[in-house]
């Protein structure tokens, strides 16, 4: 579990403000910036109707945030909430019986805690369609029948719609869909499957079930239904401790979809002033606990039916929420129960085998429900002779009621992108501020005493440690390649494509236009070739770039083989790592042409993130990557990219006139830590020495587009002014982080977030600026975008701040792939786009308190506007990597000999080597501005 820091850290906060918020379940300086940040459909932000809650103007509450955010350590990471998609409702409470609670006696002596009375699977989603009341007793069924097995929501919303006769897909009632369960019964998922989409009004339950579906479903049944009162908290834990599930009723407000409080943890509570109610919303509660910080002593553990994604920080479970005794006292709608569950098996077995397909199928159904019988009865006695309570479920028909409470639940695996905070109390908190694109959770939170170990479990190897020391050292003396070697004459640096051993042909054949180029520029003499339909490029290598003929008559291209590592790589090409002598065999300029990552386990046609990370070290390295939602290459595209550029510089020596404008975008959304760091650390300091570097120097325009300038129109505008693009475009934004099985990931993952969205509430699409939004017939010819954004380049398929001997790293992505908006940038005509893979963070610009460290900004933008390619324009990315690397690894060699580890300080070199070591170039590194300078 989480720890969140009290409201007491906050001095601004005092204690009849915190005695007000305690009884909306705001206790934590968490909760309370999550609420403030939440939307409000009628006062327009949780800001505004805390501010009515507390008596005080925004402007009192606006300032008790940010003191609230002070507390929270500074390293923050750019990503931000989407707002969450569509999800039902659906309990109809008109027309339920009341039940006067004085006709029951007092419940006495109930513990103070009935953990879940059984652990099911992680809750998957209702959608949209209004069907909460169906999963509600699917969850109670598996509870009383003690039975994992996935039941039929379809099956019973479908026969509650054919009873209630209440038109349109708008719910059901709990009583008359709990007595169609009485007397149907329920089948099995896979059985009659159910589909969360569409809404159909018409057809609410869609098609009506199969016989075979009514058939199964009779063998589980509820044995009878009991109504309780509604907002009795007593008699709704009586009913829990004694192993009985309850089904919940509430109308729930708008801060269920749009609060962290409760889309992270699960913490519902009353609706603040201004909330919109989303409708009546059935739930299964398994359990409770007495909790004297909860309003009204205690809080019911309840299964909710919106997927595992949300309320995933949950102890008790992904999907699962905190109801507290107040809110369901105050506003308790339904509350029913089973008293039991009918389980039955088929006694009917068909005679033989082979008369016909049905009964073939029927006979092989009735064995096996008769070798699950046995195989019952056997558990059973194997249960007895262990001491183990026997099964619930009989073979023959019984009636199951509850007996005792079961285990609580095992602790939940990792879900990506993952949230992990230690349990010391006094942990130091190294706290990315950016939120995860629909669950509205942090991409990552990690205390400091969790990352130290963490890093010294992720120690680098031997190999690329003595890579960042080689570099480091040399960066002592001289820059990139050796200096008798002059690196923007590619005659003299030179310049190659590297590509898979296993990739098809066509990505040479594609890319073709551009290597003939580089190879005119380089003084290379080609050879005829052509592409042989089938062929690999380590087969059509063979023939033209056969690495024993002289560089000047061979292809410029060069092949990875599968699982090559770059010091391996390096020295089959005659080289190893350090100053770059480019006549021993690697040219300077390396451009990569492949996926990141592998597509499937056997998959081995790909060149890892990691190998350029490495290579990046001393070579000037950049990627071209085009692939599709399902990460197949486009070849057309990467022509497309090949014939642009090369006519872009044939342009260039001609008559290309650039836009000398910088262009710098930076939002700051209120009550956002991450961005306000950005806005005043990062591009406002960068805008100042715009007016008196190097770009003011060279002629170059300055347009700043901040805070409320920082909109979607303004950046359309600002790309396409005067039918040209500006030289540089700098933005620093929140990046889109989605979780890994959205559908849209692939679409939208790292688009960036602009100020169109107000800071509260859910982003929703028309906030952020992603691929498609770039117009078809838009010219971002001879420009190059730096794009400070979480994943604005990339991601890959696991976590990298994240490690577990145990369990790995966890899955964030299907598999890892280039980000869509600056492939899309690439293809419009831009030369390059610099972006981050993963998770950025403010280390870029600040470290150990030293903040609003721009010089690497300025260093490589002061390069491109002197014209230095690209390749060499970025190297100050890669000094950094190597100096952090270093004194990472020096940091760990010394625990090993017995330093005392200081966690904060170990923490932070661990995250700052690791956000410094993201940063990539896409596109050709050795392309460059066309500043009155030959290309």
């Amino acid at each position: 579990m989480r720890t969140l820091t009290p409201l007491t850290a906050v001095s601004a906060i005092d204690e009849t403000t915190r005695t007000t918020l305690a009884a909306y379940w705001i206790t934590s300086v968490e909760e309370f910036v999550a609420t403030a940040r939440s939307g409000n459909t009628g006062l327009g932000s949780g800001l505004a109707a805390l501010a009515r809650v507390l008596g005080r103007s925004e402007d009192d509450v606006r300032a008790m945030v940010m003191a609230a955010l002070e507390v929270v350590p500074d390293a923050s990471s750019f990503s931000v909430d989407v707002a969450m998609e569509p999800v039902g409702t659906g309990a109809i409470f008109d027309d339920l019986p009341e039940v006067d609670a004085t006709s029951f006696s007092p419940p006495v002596g109930l513990p103070p805690e009935v953990p879940p009375l059984f652990t099911l699977p992680p809750p998957v989603s209702q959608g949209p369609r209004n069907t909460c009341v169906a999963f509600s007793i699917a969850a109670m069924v598996q509870i009383l029948s003690k039975d994992p097995t996935d039941l039929s929501e379809q099956f019973i919303y479908w026969i509650s719609k054919d009873r209630d006769r209440i038109p349109g897909d708008v719910g059901t009632n709990p009583l008359v869909a709990m007595r169609a369960v009485a007397e149907l019964g329920v089948c099995r998922e896979e059985t009659w499957p159910y589909r969360p989409e569409p809404v159909d009004h018409q057809q609410p339950g869609h098609e009506r079930p199969s016989d075979a579906a009514f058939r199964e479903a009779k063998q589980r049944r509820i044995a009878d239904v009991e109504l309780l009162p509604a907002r009795d908290v007593h008699q709704i834990k009586a009913a829990l401790a004694a192993g009985r599930p309850v089904l919940i009723g509430l109308m729930i407000g708008e801060h269920w979809t749009n609060s962290g409080q409760v889309r992270r943890i699960g913490r519902v509570r009353r609706a603040l002033p201004g909330e919109q109610r989303l409708g009546g919303h059935a739930m299964c509660a398994l359990g409770y606990r007495d909790d004297l910080d909860a309003p009204g002593g205690g809080y019911f553990i309840v299964r909710n039916s919106w997927g595992s994604d949300w309320a995933n920080e949950n102890p008790d479970g992904p999907g699962h929420c905190y109801v507290p005794y107040q809110l369901i006292f105050e506003e308790g709608m339904a509350a029913l129960i089973a008293t039991g569950l009918i389980i039955e098996r088929p006694a009917t077995v068909p005679s033989a085998l082979g008369t016909s397909p049905a009964n073939d199928l029927a006979f092989i159904l009735a064995e096996m429900q008769a070798l699950r019988s046995r195989l019952d009865a056997l558990i059973e006695r194997v249960q007895m002779l262990i001491g183990s309570s026997p099964s619930v479920v009989a073979p023959a028909p019984t009636i199951i009621t509850p007996a005792k409470l079961a285990e609580p639940p095992p602790v939940v695996g990792y879900q990506g992108p993952l949230i992990l905070i230690a349990d010391a109390q006094d942990a130091e908190e190294l706290y990315p501020n950016g939120i995860d694109g629909r669950r509205g959770e942090p991409l990552l939170r990690i205390d400091t005493i969790r990352a130290s170990e963490l890093a010294q479990r992720s120690e680098d190897s031997k190999e690329l440690q003595t890579l960042h020391k080689t570099r480091n050292d040399a960066e002592e003396k001289h820059f990139g390649v050796v200096a008798d070697v002059d690196q923007e004459d590619l005659a003299q640096a030179r310049w190659a494509v590297v590509v898979s051993a296993t990739d098809d042909v066509s990505l040479i054949e594609a890319l073709w236009p551009l290597i003939e180029h580089r190879a005119e520029q380089q003084g290379i003499t080609l050879p005829p070739v052509a592409f042989r339909a089938g062929e690999t490029c380590a087969e059509w290598a063979a023939r033209y770039a056969d690495l024993k003929q002289p560089w000047e008559q061979r292809a410029p291209v060069l092949i990875h083989r599968p699982g090559e590592r770059v010091n391996g790589w390096l020295a089959r090409h005659g080289t190893i790592a350090g100053p770059v002598k480019p006549s021993q065999g690697v040219p300077f300029y390396l451009l990569i042409a492949a996926r990141p990552g592998p597509l499937t386990p056997d998959d081995r046609s790909f060149i890892s993130f990691n190998f350029q990370y490495e290579l990046d070290i001393f070579w000037g390295v950049g990627r071209l990557c085009f692939t599709d939602e399902r990460g197949q290459h486009r070849y057309a595209d990467y022509r497309m990219y090949a014939q642009r550029l090369v006519e872009y510089e044939r342009r260039a020596a001609r008559d290309f006139r650039l836009r000398r404008e910088i262009v710098y975008f930076g939002t700051r959304h209120d009550l956002d830590k991450s961005t306000e760091r950005s806005a005043v650390e990062l591009v406002m300091p960068l805008a100042a020495w715009h007016e008196h570097g190097l770009p003011q120097k060279r002629g170059f325009a300055r347009r700043l587009l901040l805070a409320g300038d920082a909109t979607r129109s303004n950046l359309e505008q600002a790309l396409r002014d005067g039918n040209q693009p500006p030289a540089i475009f700098f933005s620093a934004t929140h990046g889109l982080g989605l979780p890994a099985n959205d559908r849209e990931l692939m679409m939208y993952q790292g688009a960036l977030v602009t100020q169109d969205w107000s800071g509260f509430g859910g982003i929703k699409r028309e906030h952020w600026f992603a691929a498609e939004d770039l117009p078809t017939n838009l010219s971002l010819e001879g420009m190059v975008a730096l794009l400070f954004a979480c994943y604005g380049a990339g991601c890959p398929q696991r976590d990298e701040f994240i490690f577990d001997p145990e369990k790995g790293r966890p899955l964030i992505a299907p598999f890892t792939f280039v980000a869509q908006l600056p492939q899309q940038m690439l293809l419009r005509g831009a030369l390059g786009v610099v972006g981050h893979v993963e998770r950025a963070w403010t280390y870029s610009f600040s470290l150990d308190g030293a903040r609003g460290q721009t010089q690497s900004f300025e260093d490589v933008i002061g390069r491109l506007v002197s014209g230095k390619r690209l390749g060499s324009a970025t190297d100050q990315f890669n000094i950094i990597q190597a100096a952090r690397s270093l004194t990472l690894s020096e940091e760990l060699e010394n625990i090993k000999f017995g330093k005392q580890p200081e966690p904060h300080e170990l923490a932070t070199l661990w995250m700052a080597r690791n956000d410094a070591r993201n940063y990539m170039l896409l596109g050709d590194p050795a392309a460059r501005l066309a500043v009155d300078c030959e290309t």
